[in-house]
């Protein structure tokens, strides 16, 4: 007969088994990409993605085995970048492997100064920074030729970024990837606020075509939505602000609370049309996964607010009050 204890011992021992098994698996089998470069095989790897020949110039050494080590480093076309290697492990028990982050394309960006002629000729105020260029509107009339100015950088060919690739078997080497960025400033005290709109240089290997019109349309509402709620201390006309609606609504609506979000760009998958005011709509105290919001009851929503039905086709639904017209679009 075994006795309890010897029982618990044994199945101890063979989770314990079990467990030293998986871990020595996974160190066999475990991720193969992330191995760790000696000096010799960074400056190769850099060298033949770069296409010139780097050196290191200084290496930081921090204490502590898993904390980032931090090279100064050269390229014979004259960029000086700094490459950054972190250690990291699969998981709790998996074995370790190493990153590399490097800003070359960062401090190439900052060392072509020519390619901010779309800025400087539209006279707007711009600086480098970590992710690359920055311009600030000083006004809501400024959006405008600010994001104008960064959609024609961008797409520029003559300002195409070295084609770097991140894709490797043997380890993890990640280049920056610089932006152009549009922020605004405080009319009042010229203080950075807020930033409105990410432009992606191109390396030529795909098409850079942002949609202008659209991007300043959502840079400008992003503007005028934060001078709504306090953000940005300027005064408006009236007519700015009725065109470019807040981007947040909490209605009740039978003693429950609901709340509309504007719909700001493509990312949430919704065909944002200039000038209109998309929203959408979730419940607070039903809040499920995957919960679905009929047709029916979003027409009485609408309809609660004085709006009446007006016209409707296979994709669309259109209630009235007044002058004023609410489009309901099925996606």
């Amino acid at each position: 007969m075994i006795k309890p204890h010897c029982f618990r011992m044994k199945k101890l021992f063979r989770m314990s088994a079990l467990v030293l098994a998986a871990m020595a698996a996974f160190a066999l089998t475990g991720c193969s990409e992330g191995k760790m470069l000696s000096d010799k095989e960074l400056v190769n790897v850099l060298s033949k993605k770069l296409g010139y020949k780097v050196e290191i110039t200084e290496q930081e050494q921090q204490n502590g085995e898993t904390l980032p080590i931090l090279y100064s480093m050269k390229c014979a076309d004259g960029t000086e970048f700094t490459v950054t290697r972190h250690k990291k492990q699969h998981g709790y028990f998996g074995s370790f492997y190493y990153e590399y982050a490097c800003d070359y394309l960062l401090e190439w960006v900052h060392d072509h100064p020519e390619l901010n002629s779309a800025i400087d000729e539209r006279n707007l105020i711009h600086v480098d920074y970590g992710g690359g260029t920055k311009i600030n509107a000083r006004s809501f009339d400024e959006i405008h030729t600010a994001v104008e100015a960064a959609c024609a950088l961008v797409e520029d060919s003559s300002n195409n970024i070295p084609a770097l690739s991140d894709i490797d078997d043997d380890y993890e080497l990640k280049f920056d990837r610089p932006v152009v960025m549009v922020t605004f400033l405080d009319g009042d005290n010229e203080k950075s606020i807020t930033s409105s709109s990410l432009f992606n240089f191109s390396d030529g290997t795909e098409k850079v075509d942002y949609d202008e019109e659209r991007e300043i349309y959502n840079a400008e509402w992003k503007y005028v939505d934060d001078v709504r709620h306090g953000y940005i201390h300027v005064v408006l006309p009236d007519e700015i602000l009725a065109k470019y609606g807040p981007g947040r609504l909490e209605v009740m609506l039978l003693n429950r609370k609901y709340d509309l979000s504007r719909a700001r760009n493509t990312g949430q998958d919704l065909p944002i049309e200039t000038g209109e005011n998309l929203y959408t709509v979730s419940d607070w105290c039903n809040v499920q996964q995957n919960e679905i919001l009929d047709f029916p009851w979003l027409a009485s929503f609408a309809e609660c607010t004085g709006f009446k039905p007006y016209a409707a086709d296979s994709k669309s639904y259109t209630l009235a009050r007044g002058d004023e017209k609410v489009v309901f679009r099925f996606f």
